[in-house]
């Protein structure tokens, strides 16, 4: 039901039917920085996946849904046409839809708003376009070498146009006359980013619902719980009018303590831990988001009871670890050498049946644990981390210490990138010494 009652707004301004697409041909509807979402609902390629739809055809781009579906796991589309509102849509496409996949009549139901990149983190797993954070990193990291240089490195070179690429984000929505237009017919929003909660449009839409008594309206975050408050308000407030199966606060938490403050950078783990406490012992409904890679899969049972401890208490009944796995290239599961692999894949099978916390799609880790191991992820892995602990003043290993034997059986190849980085910076060929700029890795 997603074409005929679904918009996903992403930070650049395109509108794309659903988050979940894969694939190197993304559908986009449309782009909000120029059209209207009412436009852009009725977009050529809008109509033209209604029409695939109604003749039975399933594009490639959403083969995730299907892919979890074959292994029993519950995709979006599954999650979707369960919803109540789902009904009153399905019902009504025979009624709305004209042959050409243009919609007489719709109501947006459900709201998918990744309004900018702007965010208080820059996460291993991800870039500039979803964090305005890594921006002004890797802009930092970039001022380190020549031009020339980063013209001759593929890796520099990719971080360069992505920064370019920045500037067409929308740092804020153009209008929100679509959202007053709309905010009566909406029945389900979820709200990421970046980081919805130092967003002014997220605090203009959910002032709204209040002032329109619109607690009917299912609401869901993905958060990386570092600030509740903002410009004199305090979320928790606001989220408690809810009812306490209408509204889910979903923290993005991939690890605990040092290993988070690396994987996040941004993250300060007591704050966080704080934050997450203060809206669990409100009563309201809280869960992990973790995303799953290389850097935390190696203590994953671990990990998801530390979670799961955290999150679990009488009043939030329905607490749980819930799992993604990432799927970037160079800090993927396959990183890791086959022996690793199947050594964490034991483990884990004998401590679920033991454990009392309570995950989901652990099946599909258990997928990503078997599939071959990839030598050239592994080596872009250790690029990847020597280029993000430049101008830091610790490392991947102070963090996530299990590494350092991985990397002395693969000859230090960290250090290599970690060398070949500084001594391709200006200042190494300006100074006899290494800038300030290296001291976390040039110890």
């Amino acid at each position: 039901m997603y074409p005929w009652s679904h918009v996903n707004i992403n930070p650049n301004g395109d509108v794309w039917p659903c988050c979940h697409q894969r694939g190197d041909n993304i559908r986009v509807y449309g782009n909000f920085k120029k059209d209207s979402i009412d436009t852009i609902f009725n977009s050529e390629s809008a109509k033209e996946l209604r029409r695939l739809m109604l003749q039975g055809v399933l594009p490639p781009d959403c083969a995730k849904c299907t892919q979890y579906e074959k292994i029993g796991i519950k995709s979006a589309r599954n999650w979707a046409n369960e919803q109540g509102w789902a009904y009153e849509v399905l019902d009504s496409i025979p009624n709305i839809t004209r042959d050409d996949g243009s919609l007489t009549d719709y109501k947006i139901k459900y709201w998918d708003l990744r309004w900018s990149n702007l965010c208080n983190m820059n996460c291993v797993m991800c870039d500039t376009e979803w964090s305005s954070l890594w921006t002004q990193d890797i802009k930092n990291k970039l001022s380190n070498f020549s031009d020339e240089t980063i013209a001759q490195d593929s890796t520099l070179d990719r971080w360069k146009n992505k920064i370019n690429e920045d500037t067409r984000k929308v740092k804020h929505t153009p209008n929100q006359n679509w959202i007053d237009d709309h905010i009566q017919d909406v029945q389900s929003i979820y709200f990421a980013g970046g980081e919805p909660l130092i967003m002014n449009e997220h605090w203009y839409i959910l002032n709204k619902l209040v002032e329109l008594n619109r607690f009917d309206v299912k609401i869901k975050y993905n958060t990386n719980m570092l600030k509740l408050d903002f410009k004199g308000q305090n979320a928790i407030d606001l989220w408690k009018k809810w009812d306490y199966r209408k509204l889910s606060v979903e923290g993005s938490i991939d690890e605990t303590g040092k290993r988070a403050e690396w994987i996040r950078t941004g993250t300060v783990w007591e704050t966080v831990k704080k934050n997450i406490e203060q809206v669990r012992d409100a009563g309201l409904q809280t869960f992990a988001n973790t995303s799953i890679g290389c850097y935390n899969v190696i203590r994953l049972p671990e990990l998801i009871d530390e979670l799961y401890e955290l999150y679990d208490s009488p009043i939030n009944a329905n607490a749980q670890v819930n799992l993604n796995p990432v799927h970037n290239y160079w800090c993927s599961v396959q990183v890791l050498p086959d022996a690793l692999k199947r050594d964490i894949l034991e483990k884990t099978i004998i401590w679920k049946t033991k454990t009392k916390s309570k995950t989901n799609k652990i099946d599909v880790i258990y997928a990503e644990l078997q599939k071959p191991h990839d030598p050239l992820r592994l080596k872009q892995f250790w690029k990847h981390s020597a280029l993000i602990d430049l101008n830091k003043h610790s490392t991947l290993f102070d963090h996530i210490p299990e590494f350092a034997e991985l990397n002395d059986q693969t000859g230090n190849m960290y250090e290599k990138f970690r060398d070949d980085l500084i001594e391709k910076s200006i200042s190494k060929r300006t100074s006899s010494t290494d800038s300030n700029l290296y001291s976390g890795i040039s110890n």
